[in-house]
């Protein structure tokens, strides 16, 4: 299996040296992706803004906060054993890669030179926005007028240096008006990491049919959220992601846009409610509940590993 998104650097960093990678009460340590088959797990570096910072942070900079992330990002694999992904060859050959991304372009700060480091540092995805307004582009918004605004400037020359230095672009959190700029603008696939379908869930943070064509078409992949808020129907409680809502987004998003655009995005440690897959070592038992549910099985192994595989060797 590859994960495409989890917070699991971030949770750690937060709690300083409370736990750590090798083990630990979260939904992913070291043993709980082992057991649950994880051959790439995703790490991202969220940086975080304005009134989401504890106070510890308050007076750091986005790019000394993601520097911060980082370094917790090396000593934890130090501390775990755990080989930073390079390419995909890694994961033929190891039994576990970390594969390193960034949620959050208000890290760079607006200087487009940093995604050089950043490359440097292995990142491989990079996320534009979070849920703020930043120097490339708009977040996600309940604001339908927010909702159509597209990159800025510096977003659009920030597609072509991450196709440049081979990072794949991240639309989740985007604005509709953002993703489709990646559509236009974007020369090589990408990618959202966690988002699910906006048909089935009307959150803005997930995918209109239409783009999950357009995606799909590009080459890239939509990583399923295991987030309550995008997954649930009229009939699941607010704060419950249920196996069968994740079967009806994942049957859905085939239908529309193909079996080679679904992979897996948990948000683990980033997401919190009543969870019937609540950690990595339990990811197995919705591959079995897809297969008994009659997706294929072929197309259950290109939305659990092939898929991801394929857009990281971009």
């Amino acid at each position: 299996m590859i994960d495409l998104h989890c917070d699991t650097i971030y949770r750690l960093w937060e709690d300083d040296d409370k736990f750590s990678l090798i083990s630990n009460s979260y939904m992913i340590d070291k043993q709980k992706l082992i057991d649950g088959g994880v051959k790439g797990q995703c790490f991202a570096l969220f940086t975080p803004m304005y009134d989401v910072r504890i106070e510890r942070d308050r007076d750091k900079t986005p790019w000394q906060i993601v520097n911060e992330l980082y370094d917790r990002f090396c000593l934890e694999l130090e501390r775990s054993g755990i080989p930073q992904f390079e390419s995909v060859d890694d994961l033929d050959k190891n039994e576990l890669s970390a594969i390193l991304t960034i949620e959050e372009g208000f890290s760079i700060e607006g200087d487009l030179s940093r995604l050089s480091i950043m490359k440097d540092w292995g990142v491989k995805i990079f996320g534009f926005t979070w849920n703020f307004e930043n120097d490339l582009g708009y977040p996600n918004s309940k604001d339908p007028s927010l909702m159509t605004l597209g990159l800025k400037g510096k977003g659009i020359e920030a597609i072509s240096e991450c196709e440049r230095l081979g990072i794949l672009v991240d639309v989740s959190h985007l604005s509709d008006g953002g993703f489709w700029d990646v559509v236009k603008y974007s020369k090589k696939p990408f990618v959202a990491t966690h988002s699910n379908s906006r048909f089935l869930t009307p959150s803005t943070r997930n995918l209109t049919d239409e783009m999950l064509k357009a995606l799909a078409d590009k080459g890239g992949v939509t990583g399923l959220n295991f987030c309550p808020a995008f997954l649930k129907s009229e009939n699941t409680p607010n704060r419950a992601s249920l196996i069968s809502d994740m079967v009806r987004h994942v049957k859905h998003i085939i239908n529309v846009a193909g079996e080679d655009v679904i992979a897996l995005g948990t948000d683990f440690d980033g997401i919190s409610g009543d969870l019937e897959i609540a950690s990595a070592d339990r990811l197995p038992i919705l591959k079995n509940v897809l297969l008994d549910a009659g997706v294929p099985a072929k197309s259950v192994d290109k939305m659990f590993y092939d898929n991801a595989r394929r857009v990281l060797s971009c």
